[in-house]
């Protein structure tokens, strides 16, 4: 039995040193930008009272020569609107057109869709309103639409560091994420990408016809319309973006129970994609966790086995010291050695708990009684 799990932990060593082989390869992108093109923010938001001055500020730091933001309202029930009405106003001297429309549908899909067909840009940029953006956000970007085969450009999300374990739990567990999504980009079948740093051509959009065909899924306004870019376009119409000068940061959660409510959202999408990858990709992670917490066996089963027992269990820890380090060494941030070790014991249980919120989570989300709805 200490062999498997001896093979088991060899195993998941070297996929993750083969996805940090991955994560290495930058694209290389053209240093000048077209600054006549002209583009779209879009900005759905739903009980955001707390995050949108943070949002404005970021959008007006921006560093491009004209564009238009269109912030839309999906049903907020705070003050939301109002206050960004009022930072509207005192910016009246900027050059950013900003505007506020009403959703005509419900939930982010449909905010999306709102936003798109009013959008006067050819290129639509999206981002969620609890999100800070790098200064060179859209140039950056830009870069990789000087390719007329591009039709989408996704990049990293990552937590805002704050003091602790909790939320440098959260910045290690996204590192996976991340390395995860450029390794599926870089081996030509991307599995997911983030709404939250996105941009792709308002003519590929209206191309494979918006969300159409899977509208009546309440999630997924990102993968799904990767995919749907990806078997119109090829692979080569959507690239990643993993530099830190591309890093858009996101608000932590502040409980646990968010966080698994919120990751049991997200470990949701795989039943409705239909494919085969998407279902390995969700399985494997559970039944590696699962494998590493019914290790723990091995030590009532003699000497060989505690002996299987720590090997299996340093190779996931120095494997992921190394992978998920690196990721968040290359965005800047820096967690102490000992959140990695915390972090790689607590993860398989934290795995578990998400497989439950999965099926059994609370039923609302941002106020609504539908989980699965952003």
């Amino acid at each position: 039995m200490s062999i498997f799990y001896l093979l088991i932990g060899i195993l998941y060593s070297v996929t993750l040193l083969f996805l940090s082989f991955l994560w290495n390869k930058q694209q290389v992108f053209r240093p000048k930008v077209n600054s006549k093109i002209k583009l779209s923010i879009l900005v759905p938001f739903r009980n955001e009272k707390e995050n949108i001055p943070q949002i404005f500020k970021s959008i007006l730091t921006l560093r491009y020569s004209s564009f238009e933001v269109i912030f839309i309202d999906d049903h907020s029930q705070d003050e939301g609107v109002h206050l960004l009405e009022s930072l509207i106003q005192k910016s009246s001297d900027s050059q950013i057109a900003i505007s506020i429309i009403p959703n005509k549908g419900i939930g982010k899909k449909a905010a999306i869709e709102t936003g798109v067909r009013i959008a006067e840009g050819e290129i639509i940029f999206t981002t969620d309103a609890d999100c800070v953006l790098p200064k060179n956000w859209i140039d950056n970007k830009l870069q990789c639409f000087e390719d007329t085969k591009v039709q989408m450009v996704a990049g990293p999300v990552m937590t805002i560091d704050k003091k602790g374990f909790f939320y440098k739990f959260q910045q290690i567990e996204w590192a996976s994420i991340l390395l995860v999504t450029k390794g599926g980009f870089q081996l030509e079948s991307p599995l997911m990408c983030s709404a939250a740093n996105m941009a792709y051509r308002k003519s590929a959009f209206d191309d494979v016809g918006g969300y159409k065909g899977n509208d009546h899924v309440l999630t997924g306004d990102d993968e799904f319309l990767l995919k749907k870019i990806i078997k119109r376009y090829g692979s080569e119409a959507a690239i990643y973006q993993n530099s830190h000068q591309d890093l858009v940061f996101t608000q932590p959660q502040d409980t646990w129970e968010k966080l698994l409510v919120q990751r049991g959202r997200w470990a949701s999408k795989w039943r409705m994609h239909g494919n085969m990858s998407h279902l390995l990709s969700a399985m494997a992670p559970v039944f590696l966790q699962l494998v590493f917490l019914s290790s723990w066996i091995l030590l009532f089963q003699g000497k060989l086995s505690l002996s299987g027992f720590l090997l299996l269990w340093t190779f996931k820890m120095v494997s992921e010291r190394f992978a998920l380090g690196k990721v968040l060494s290359d965005l800047h941030i820096y967690p102490h050695f000992t959140y990695y070790l915390l972090t790689s014991f607590l993860h398989p249980f934290f795995v578990l708990l998400t497989v439950i919120f999965t099926f059994f989570g609370p039923g609302k989300w941002k106020g609504r009684a539908t989980f699965w709805i952003w």
